[in-house]
């Protein structure tokens, strides 16, 4: 199985995790979720105002993109995360993602993965530095959903300062649902730049 990274626009919103539930949403920019042109705009007093500010926002650094979102209400601050996806080459559709973010500043950092539910129970991920690396970042299974399974880990600091050290590729294990050890190539390309970028967003 090969496994390619890509810079489609779909998001992991570490946003989600609400009252202590591993709850995140995935959504893409599909054309299928386009407006109909032919629809009239809301008329009439009760129309929401729309922010001078921008509701998504993305940068590109290297194989990591900065995402940024903020709901419909403007009065509530941005979620933000670094994002990096995954995809099966010849096939359509993400096989899995990763993103660091906070779910607000008082939070500590995190790491978390989604892929697609065809995984091993009991289990966890290992993202390490390399294929070597006897000190892997563990990330524990939180659930499956239809849209994938999920699973994340706090990022320390320690472990932060590791990761943005590193230039080459680390390694993402899991097990499949056959219980098959999979290792994922991952890239450390443009995350000290990304995680940089993050802190200046909250």
């Amino acid at each position: 199985m090969t496994i390619a990274r890509t810079e489609k626009t779909a998001r992991l919103k570490i946003g989600a995790h609400l009252a202590g539930a591993a709850f995140f949403m995935m959504a893409t920019s599909s054309g299928a979720f386009a407006a109909d042109s032919k629809t009239a705009p809301a008329t009439g007093p009760d129309q929401t105002a729309v922010s001078m500010e921008p509701q998504n926002t993305s940068a590109t650094y290297g194989d990591w993109v900065l995402r940024c979102s903020r709901g419909a209400d403007a009065t509530l601050p941005r979620v933000c995360e670094v994002v990096q996806s995954f995809q099966i080459q010849g096939q359509q559709g993400l096989f899995a993602q990763m993103a660091i973010g906070r779910v607000d500043t008082k939070s500590p950092l995190k790491v978390t993965v989604v892929m697609q539910p065809n995984v091993s129970f009991p289990s966890d991920i290992k993202l390490g530095v390399d294929d070597k690396d006897t000190q892997p970042v563990v990330l524990t299974w939180l659930r499956c959903l239809p849209g994938g399974c999920f699973a994340d880990a706090d990022l320390k600091d320690d472990q932060l300062k590791r990761w943005k050290d590193q230039s080459g590729n680390g390694v993402l294990n899991f097990k499949d649902g056959a219980g098959k050890e999979i290792p994922l190539p991952f890239s450390f390309r443009g995350l000290p730049q990304a995680l940089d970028a993050l802190a200046k967003t909250t």
